[in-house]
């Protein structure tokens, strides 16, 4: 007989609340679902006391209970700091260090997540990987479990034999949200392989989820007194889903539709959390699982802004953060190690194996048929085999129904844990998303050919952004020989939703009854285009991922459309007053496109009032516009100057080049690097000889002083104000002391100045940073990368 204190088997749930709120007088045995006899022993109902007095806080229930919540919610976190670096997945930092509300809204919260009609837009490829990776396992690992049984071989345990299919099935099982989950943990979530993850995990984890619910309610129709009932409990469950379709579905419509981009108000979301509850109840009284009715809910929650993302933003933090921690924790307790035994282990780690061996090459072989390259599927095929705290919550009801013993559920919990946490390592230092730039051609500005069409990749984040861009996208001279091609990327945070989306947009202008922030960016850039009819194109995209992976959204779209440039507004724009509280999110949003971009990058910053962008910008008919290049030397000022070259030749626009040169300069030999910056100017003074809206000055400096007091000067007087990130081998002489007091290392030591509080500059700032021609590992400030972590 097993004797605890702190007990915490959900199996006994009401026995649990007695002791919890002090209803147990005195010690007593009670007995799990499994038969397992257990004592438990009284907790104090709870009055007002205090360790002043003598009093024992832990002699009363609500402590301990809070004790443990908290105990479990700090070490959880405190082991995903440590292991996260290593690739371990914060569920596997859970395992290794209440249960009904935190089980209910935490699978709300998946289904509110879920994106069922992923299903319906899955390609081929993910379709045929989703249906292998659940047959294939299931079928090899069932046909080893009969062998077992048939042959009878010593080794294995008597008492196992008929739980042997069931462990086959169990451990076939996948999780859209695990896999989701998962991704999420390592940055890929959209990245292409976590596209096709978790389009195929959807197919898998509906077939999974279809074959549970039927297996377990046959086995408690033949637990129950009256087995005959069970077309009632269909029925019921029938009923539960057409409700929920049919009723509860068109409600939250309505609500989705009714606040649009406002918030959603307080009743509202109380309404759905009351729902949540009463689905509960509903399933547990028509004999289903407690969690059946809030999952099934969930998925029929509108994705996304304003209603997904207002439940989360109410129930994300506390669920993941408390709740899910307590709930993991509390799975593992109903078994010891010392319960398991070796030969019940290698038994399940056997038909463990042969799922893990069906679904790997289940997965592998469709991939391969689609030529996917084959590193890439082989990480696919590890990440089907994840599992994670839904599987656990199944086999926790498959142990209450008899069909596994304790013994077995803790081989399965350790199983998991073992192949999960190997999974995440391997997987974290095997596949980078940026490794397809290496070896892509370098795309730039200053290597395109003459007299071909420019494309530039233009990301927005807020509706304020985009006037500032199409002032730039005016002074970047397209003609009928040299056309511009614009993409345009409205970024939006991943909300309310699982799985990220890359969606095309039509560039005919929208209707004015459906206008939100993303259309009206849509039709402002499409008012640009069409002011700039026959020498300007625009294609509009939305991306809505984390902030964490939204740079891969950035790099892909700008590889796959060979873009030469991309722009990317600043993360705090002083001309703008915007209530953003994301402005460190998207600064590392930033810093992660300019070490990972595979073309070059401009980071715009907007310090004076800005046109509206209905006006399409700057345009033929305004005043020239007073644009200047700062020319220090080094690759990214080479781009700069590029940049700059193509400016200049619109006449409307008045160009000035200013090249800062250190005054023991000229008498020093000159390097490799240094004739790459005279040669460049060579060519741009001969390429805008004669032009009266150009203008070329050199001016010479002796120290840093007397180069920032030189920008001062001129700062005021234009624009547009286009400078290099770094600066070669020059920076070192003339701004070496002002590197300690760069606040924005990701702009360089120029463009840091130029966004700085006493800076007089009116207009925008472009700061260029060119792309390598071999791409290397970028040194990284250790104020980036504190950013980053």
């Amino acid at each position: 007989m097993n004797s605890t204190t702190i007990f915490l088997d959900t199996a006994t749930i009401l026995n649990n609340c007695s002791r919890y709120f002090g209803f147990v007088n005195e010690a007593k045995e009670l007995k799990d679902l499994n038969g397992t006899l257990w004592e438990v022993q009284p907790l104090a109902m709870n009055k007002k006391s205090s360790i002043w007095y003598g009093d024992d806080p832990f002699n009363y229930s609500i402590p301990v209970f809070l004790a443990q919540a908290s105990i479990t919610a700090f070490a959880t976190s405190a082991m995903k700091f440590v292991l996260e670096p290593l690739g371990v997945t914060s569920f596997v930092a859970q395992m290794i260090t209440v249960q009904y509300f935190g089980s209910m809204f935490f699978l709300f919260l998946i289904g509110v997540k879920t994106d069922i009609s992923m299903v319906r837009k899955s390609g081929k490829m993910a379709l045929l990987v989703g249906v292998l990776s659940f047959c294939l396992p299931f079928v090899l690992a069932t046909l080893v479990a009969f062998i077992l049984m048939k042959d009878k071989i010593l080794w294995v345990p008597r008492e196992i034999l008929e739980s042997l299919p069931y462990i086959a099935g169990l451990t076939s099982l996948s999780s859209p949200h695990v896999i989701n989950s998962f991704l999420a943990d390592l940055n890929l979530l959209n990245s292409e392989l976590g596209r096709i993850a978790m389009s195929a995990s959807m197919i898998s984890g509906g077939c999974s989820l279809i074959s549970v619910f039927l297996v377990l309610t046959f086995k408690q129709s033949q637990l129950s007194k009256t087995p005959e009932n069970i077309m009632w409990t269909l029925w019921s469950c029938l009923t539960i889903i057409i409700i929920i379709i049919y009723v509860i579905q068109p409600i939250m419509l309505w609500v989705h539709k009714r606040h649009d981009d406002a918030a959603v108000k307080e009743e509202y979301v109380f309404f759905i959390f009351l729902t949540v509850l009463i689905s509960s109840l509903t399933g547990e009284i028509v004999g289903q699982h407690y969690l059946v009715g809030p999952l099934l809910l969930g998925l029929v929650v509108p994705p996304g802004p304003p209603l997904g993302a207002a439940i989360e933003d109410k129930l994300d933090c506390f669920v993941t953060g408390v709740l899910v921690p307590v709930l993991v924790i509390s799975r593992a307790c109903p078994f010891m190690l010392s319960e398991i035994r070796s030969s019940t282990f290698v038994v399940v780690q056997l038909l463990a194996f042969f799922s893990f061996v069906g679904k790997f090459f289940g997965t592998i072989i469709t991939a391969i048929y689609s030529e996917m390259p084959i590193q890439d599927a082989l990480i696919l095929g590890l990440v089907m085999n994840v599992q994670g705290v839904l599987d656990i919550q199944i086999w926790v009801r498959a142990m209450g129904l008899k069909l596994i013993d304790r013994e077995l559920y803790g081989s399965l919990v350790l199983t998991m844990l073992i192949m999960t946490g190997s999974i995440s390592v391997i997987v974290k230092f095997l596949y980078d998303p940026s490794r397809k730039y290496v070896g892509y051609k370098r795309k730039t500005i200053q290597h395109s050919k003459p007299n071909v069409e420019l494309r530039i990749l233009a990301c927005v984040y807020h509706e304020e952004n985009v006037p500032s861009i199409v002032n730039l996208l005016e002074a970047s001279n397209a003609t009928t020989y040299s056309p511009i091609c614009v993409y345009t990327l409205h970024l939006i945070q991943l909300q309310g939703r699982a799985t990220p989306l890359l969606i095309t947009h039509k560039t005919n202008p929208t209707d004015p009854s459906e206008m939100n922030p993303t259309t009206r960016i849509i039709k402002s850039f499409t008012l640009y285009a069409h002011h700039n009819r026959g020498i300007v194109s625009v294609s509009s995209f939305t991306a809505i991922s984390p902030y964490n992976t939204m740079r891969d959204d950035i790099c892909s779209l700008g590889l796959d459309k060979r873009t030469s440039l991309i722009i990317i507004p600043f993360h705090h724009q002083p001309a703008i007053l915007t209530q953003s509280k994301s402005t460190t999110a998207i600064r590392r949003v930033n810093i992660n496109v300019l070490n990972k971009a595979p073309c070059s990058v401009g980071i715009l910053i907007a310090k004076g009032p800005t046109k509206p962008p209905s006006l399409g910008g700057m345009n033929c008919n305004s005043s020239p516009s007073n644009v200047a290049v700062i020319f220090f030397g080094g690759p990214d000022d080479r781009e700069a100057l590029a940049y700059g070259a193509r400016i200049g030749d619109d006449i409307n626009v008045k160009l000035t080049v200013i090249r800062f040169m250190h005054s023991g300069e000229r008498n020093q030999q000159k390097s490799k690097e240094k004739r790459k910056d005279q040669d460049t100017v060579n060519g741009f003074r001969l390429q805008t000889a004669g032009s009266k809206n150009v203008e070329y000055i050199e001016e010479m400096v002796k120290d840093g002083v007397q180069l920032i007091s030189s920008i001062k000067g001129i700062e005021s007087s234009f624009e547009i104000l286009i400078v290099g990130k770094e600066h070669g081998k020059v920076s070192s002489k003339l701004l070496e002391a002002f590197n300690e007091w760069n606040e924005f290392p990701e702009l360089g030591v120029t463009g840091d100045m130029l966004v700085s509080s006493d800076s007089k500059t009116s207009g925008s700032i472009l700061v260029m940073q060119q792309r390598p021609q071999k791409k290397k590992k970028q040194k990284m400030s250790s104020k980036c990368q504190n950013i980053l972590e």
